[in-house]
């Protein structure tokens, strides 16, 4: 089987899916691994066929701190969406019988599935599914909430991470011909993984059937 596992953001983005490309590798699968051009070197060194997605993440934070507004700041980020989005769809155009997905790029991942009909996966790094037994990471003011308070907040969290890829998402609906009413939303992504100990974060009693 042809695996492409997409990913974007820092090392600590990345190199978690070099071992779990390696072990579905060494599995007898057919493994690329799609990365910033930053991690081309650390792909390949794990025996990994590697696959370019624009972007410096490191670039657009030292952007961001120049930007003389929030208005550029913003413009900034949808450029750096805009070449996720491109280097997501070039991923899957190389070839693929499954996608495995980081939550991030997960809104762009769907799309190109579904323009070529191939399943994706969710294979996440932190909780990704929002649930009132505790806030999601990046959560606003989340000490001492309720549990509608973080189911709340979660969904605020999503809703955020969604946006950042709206300009994405929207790009490849037109690079693909697929209609407005295409699902995009990384929370409706089944099954979804996380990789991550029930000791660390315990499995929500109320989360979403795909938690696991």
């Amino acid at each position: 089987m042809r695996i492409v596992i997409i990913t974007a953001g820092s090392r600590g983005d990345v190199a978690p899916y070099t071992g779990l490309g390696r072990r579905l590798l060494d599995a007898g699968h057919q493994v690329a691994l799609a990365a910033h051009p930053a991690f081309a070197a650390l792909v390949g060194a794990c025996g990994l066929e590697y696959r370019p997605v624009p972007g410096d993440p490191q670039g657009l934070i030292r952007d961001w701190a120049r930007a003389a507004s929030r208005e550029e700041a913003q413009a900034l980020t949808r450029a750096y969406a805009d070449g996720i989005a491109d280097g997501v769809a070039e991923a899957v155009e190389g070839g693929a019988d499954l996608l495995l997905t980081a939550h991030g790029p997960a809104p762009l991942s769907r799309m190109a599935g579904e323009a070529h009909g191939i399943p994706v996966i969710g294979a996440y790094l932190v909780p990704s599914f929002a649930t009132g037994e505790f806030p999601l990471p990046h959560a606003r003011n989340a000490d001492g909430r309720s549990p509608e308070g973080n189911l709340a907040a979660g969904r605020e969290v999503l809703r955020r991470a969604e946006g950042v890829f709206a300009g994405g998402v929207a790009r490849l609906r037109e690079r693909f011909g697929l209609p407005d009413g295409t699902p995009s939303a990384a929370a409706d992504i089944r099954p979804a993984f996380h990789g991550f100990s029930p000791l660390v974060v315990p499995r929500p009693r109320t989360g979403r059937p795909g938690w696991r």
